[in-house]
């Protein structure tokens, strides 16, 4: 009998001593995101970010930078970009250019070298209409402030006045195209036009601007349109405020905002022309700022919060892991190489590509 229970009893503390070494197996934490070395000081403060294949631009509050991986270590070089308002305006930069806009002047300087002698370009607004009054920017740290595509066009909103017939004139936009050409020691940028365009919905508050391949979409108070390169301007939605616009799997969509109905939804366009609404959102979609890392990788932000974003039926959003990043207000991420920056108000901050997708835990 004595044997008989000791062979019966033997499992269960088998099972009891594994639960037991399982519990106290620790899990690995999560890689947390941590703040890079050469933007802390006064040097945190970022207002954008681009990346290339191999190389990070980050503009700050009062610093251009650029992170090299070209040989596999990073290289940082920093230089003074002269630019007032990145406080109150989230300014636009890409592989080539960026901008800046303050008083009656609109600067272009090359990403490459921002401050060589003859490498930016100094646009007067009042030589180019002189009905010119002030700058009308999006005051958001989240939403670009000029449009700026990949091809070098800019789209620019500003205030027009009649001085002699003290009329206002409303909003207006001035379209500019550049050059930007190397003579193998910096590139230089030149002007190759820059024109007013008559908008017919000048009056209307400018929401959103983002340029996509060779159209810059524009939200107003008055609807949703794009206008091509070439300054021809396309209504799309006119029942429709915009609030982002993204690219995923070689679609773009659009979360919108009908005022009267007090609705958010998704829109889908494979052209960028026709648009087809593919589901109803709750209002905390336009709450999130969205950043395509790839073609097929979508994050979106909230505050300090990343959130994985899935479109492939509806929209869905899961947590991701953000140890490292709480309290710090995000507003822009790239990817270059196997490294994921992640701009803030309050630093820049890095982590493994291959550790991401690492999502929170539920509480």
């Amino acid at each position: 009998m004595r044997h008989f229970l000791l062979l019966l009893f033997l499992p269960l503390l088998l099972v009891s001593c594994n639960k037991k070494e399982l519990d106290e197996i620790e899990l690995a934490p999560p890689v947390t995101w941590e703040a890079h070395k050469e933007f802390i000081h006064n040097r945190r403060f970022i207002a954008n970010l681009h990346g290339t294949d191999d190389r990070l631009y980050v503009l700050g509050l009062n610093l251009f930078s650029k992170v090299s991986l070209a040989a596999g270590e990073e290289k940082v070089e920093h230089a003074y970009h002269y630019y007032n308002g990145l406080a109150e305006h989230k300014l636009p930069l890409n592989r080539k250019v960026f901008v800046g806009a303050f008083k009656d002047a609109l600067v272009f300087r090359s990403s490459l070298n921002p401050v060589d002698m003859g490498s930016y370009l100094t646009i007067i607004m009042d030589q180019v209409d002189p009905h010119f009054r002030s700058f009308e920017l999006i005051m958001s740290n989240s939403v670009e402030a000029i449009g700026l595509s990949e091809n070098n066009v800019a789209l620019v909103p500003y205030y027009a006045y009649d001085k002699e017939k003290n009329e206002h004139l409303g909003r207006r936009f001035l379209l500019v195209k550049l050059t930007v050409e190397s003579d193998g020691f910096y590139e230089k940028v030149t002007l190759q036009e820059a024109r007013v365009l008559n908008y017919p919905l000048r009056s209307s508050i400018v929401r959103y601007i983002k340029a996509y391949g060779d159209y810059f979409y524009l939200s107003t108070d008055n609807g949703f349109v794009r206008v091509s390169e070439d300054g021809t301007v396309e209504p799309i939605l006119s029942d429709q405020i915009v609030t982002a616009i993204f690219p995923h799997k070689g679609n773009l969509y659009a979360i919108t905002w009908n005022g009267p109905r007090q609705s958010n939804s998704l829109y889908v366009s494979a052209t960028g022309g026709n648009w087809t609404r593919a589901a109803d959102l709750s209002s905390a979609a336009e709450m999130l700022s969205y950043y395509p890392v790839n073609d097929t990788l979508l994050l979106a932000s909230y505050n300090s919060q990343l959130f994985k974003v899935d479109l492939d039926s509806g929209m869905s959003v899961k947590e991701l892991d953000n140890a490292g990043l709480e309290g710090h207000f995000i507003n822009s991420i790239a990817k270059v190489k196997e490294k994921v920056y992640v701009g803030t108000l309050s630093g820049l901050f890095v982590k493994d590509a291959n550790h991401l997708l690492t999502y929170k835990e539920e509480e």
